[in-house]
């Protein structure tokens, strides 16, 4: 009996089945299919222990890389050089830019419009006072001075003529005079009659007019005769316009025109610089005038020049005019030597020697670094570096003056670079 009530469910299922095959072949007919399904699709139970361990396991790495980190910066000792400040002797020197300049510069110029014929110099020549650089093409100046001089010719003829007709006028009136004299003469004998003194009297008057006149005409002629002259000079002076000449001696710096070209009144050919007129025009802060006088020695260190690029100069004037935005005057060096390659406008330092400080505590210019404006040191106390402020006085060279902040037998860092407060400082390290 039980066995058959067994054979009997069996055999639905096994028929659900088999109307089953295809589409959904494989799956049970029954509700375990749907439990096993909604079994495999769901996420599994969580353990809560497993996130605690990672944030754990985070927190000590972070913990880890903190304290390399800061046993890095804090507990290992960093070899820098450093700087044993001492009283020294400083002498104290002003630096300054400066700029190569010259008080003779002459922008050649053309006054006369024309084309440009010749050209005898070019940039970098060396000219000599009187030597020609250019020549215009001058023509119909040159005919223009040919009818001017013919003009003078013609106006000294005219001269000639006028003094000899004053010459026959003088001689009428001599004779005109002379019969004057007789026909009065013989009037008076009741000879003569008054009808001829009459007559004499009209052509001795005649005779004077004559004679004034021909004075009058002699003075005209000789005006025309200095009006052609003059415009002879002034067609001469041009045609002397159109060759160009160097008026003074000096090197070529610049050339704007070539042959052929067109030129109009007043247009520069070439820039002429007189070399014993070049000077360097430094500039400094106001403060410093009163240490500066004519005949101070200095030196100038040329930008881009390399070591040893540098020449000796002497301070020939000293300016009278600061500059009201910055501050500054102006002072004039007359260099002793010129570098083989100079030009104008070239850039360089000036440094001028202004006298010696004896027993003044200095440190090297580098070792100064400035915070919000404020200039300071590092110092090394206790093994660590610590920036503290300090008061600057005067320069010397690499070093400068502390007035106040520094006591002598500090420990400072020479030249700090990424020093941070309370870096470890290497016992030992080099000094100088």
């Amino acid at each position: 009996m039980d066995q058959k009530i067994t054979d009997a469910r069996a055999r639905p299922r096994r028929t659900a089945k088999s109307k089953d095959t295809g589409r959904h072949a494989g799956v049970p007919a029954d509700g375990g299919a749907f439990i096993d399904a909604k079994a495999i699709g769901s996420r599994p139970p969580s353990r809560p222990g497993g996130r605690f361990r990672r944030a754990g396991a985070a927190a000590i790495a972070l913990a880890a890389i903190c304290a390399v980190w800061l046993g890095n910066r804090y507990l290992m000792s960093h070899a820098v050089e450093q700087f044993t400040a001492e009283p020294v002797d400083l002498t104290i020197v002003l630096t300054g830019p400066a700029t190569l300049d010259a008080t003779r510069i002459s922008l050649v110029s053309s006054r006369l419009q024309g084309v440009i014929a010749k050209m005898r110099v070019d940039r970098n020549d060396r000219v000599e006072q009187g030597e020609i650089i250019a020549e215009i093409i001058t023509d119909d100046l040159k005919s223009e001075l040919g009818a001017s001089q013919a003009s003078v010719e013609a106006a000294h003829k005219a001269v000639d003529l006028a003094i000899a007709d004053r010459k026959h006028a003088e001689a009428a009136l001599a004779n005109a005079r002379q019969n004057f004299d007789r026909k009065k003469m013989l009037l008076e004998k009741t000879i003569a009659s008054q009808e001829s003194y009459d007559a004499a009297v009209a052509t001795l008057r005649q005779a004077e007019a004559d004679f004034d006149r021909s004075k009058a005409a002699i003075e005209q002629a000789r005006a025309l005769e200095a009006s052609a002259a003059a415009t002879a000079e002034v067609q001469r002076v041009k045609l002397e316009e159109g060759t160009i000449h160097a008026p003074f001696d000096g090197v070529v710096i610049s050339r704007d025109h070539y042959v052929g070209d067109t030129i109009t009144p007043g247009s520069e050919i070439v820039q002429l610089v007189d070399t014993a007129s070049i000077i360097l025009s430094a500039r400094f802060d106001e403060s410093s005038i009163s240490r500066l006088s004519p005949g101070q020695k200095a030196v100038i260190r040329f930008n881009g020049g390399g070591r040893g690029a540098s020449i000796m100069a002497t301070v020939h004037r000293i300016g009278r005019q600061v500059d009201t935005e910055t501050r500054e005057f102006s002072v004039d060096l007359r260099p002793d030597t010129l570098p083989p390659n100079w030009a104008l406008g070239q850039r360089g330092m000036t440094t001028i020697e202004i006298g010696t400080r004896k027993g003044v505590l200095a440190v090297p210019a580098a070792a100064i670094e400035r915070r919000q404006g404020k200039p300071g040191v590092w110092i090394v106390d206790s093994g660590r570096a610590y920036w503290i402020a300090v008061t600057l006085g005067d320069a010397g060279g690499l070093f400068v003056e502390v007035v106040k902040g520094l006591q002598p037998g500090d420990v400072i860092l020479s030249e700090p670079r990424d020093v941070y407060f309370g870096m470890k400082i290497a016992e030992g390290g080099a000094r100088r």
